[in-house]
């Protein structure tokens, strides 16, 4: 039985928890804030390209991953629930972040590559909205997973925090 995740789901995850840092500490708005703004639409184009690599890792690795200790049935479910609510978040926050940035100006450019922008109307206009709110909701879920795995490393004394290190055991 595998201890660890296979090293490039391990490596995938800490390189999105860092774009998620980047683009949440970088945010505000990209049409006024120059390189900064540049950075946050940067960094969450990045998060939802990280989503399109980690979705077929996880298929992938399936028969790869770590057995993790029984949880009752309601910490399972709620296992479940944070982490397909945090594959959520990277989909529909940087789509969400894409319609409020059409929403602001007719042409964006990122370190120089520019970004397609369309403006089509107030659903799309209502989503991009919404782009606040998923970005603290993101975090408020990432936190629950963080402390969970805390959680398990503390108190459980298992090796949940230690299959997604990326330190060698």
């Amino acid at each position: 039985m595998t201890t660890r995740y296979p090293n490039a789901m391990i490596y995938s995850h800490w390189f999105t928890v860092v774009l998620v840092l980047i683009a949440y500490l970088s945010s505000g708005h990209p049409t006024r804030d120059g390189l900064i703004g540049e950075l946050h639409v940067f960094s969450g184009l990045l998060v939802a390209s990280m989503l399109i690599v980690r979705l077929p890792l996880r298929f992938f690795y399936r028969r790869h991953i770590p057995q993790q200790p029984a949880l009752a049935d309601w910490q399972e479910k709620a296992a479940k629930i944070v982490q397909t609510a945090l594959y959520l978040c990277m989909a529909l926050i940087p789509l969400s972040g894409w319609l409020a940035l059409a929403n602001k100006t007719q042409q964006f450019s990122a370190f120089g590559v520019a970004i397609p922008l369309n403006n089509n109307g107030s659903l799309l206009h209502f989503v991009g909205e919404l782009h606040p709110f998923l970005g603290n909701l993101f975090l408020v879920l990432a936190g629950l997973h963080a402390a969970a795995a805390l959680l398990h490393h503390f108190y459980f004394k298992d090796e949940v925090l230690k299959s997604m290190s990326p330190h060698r055991k």
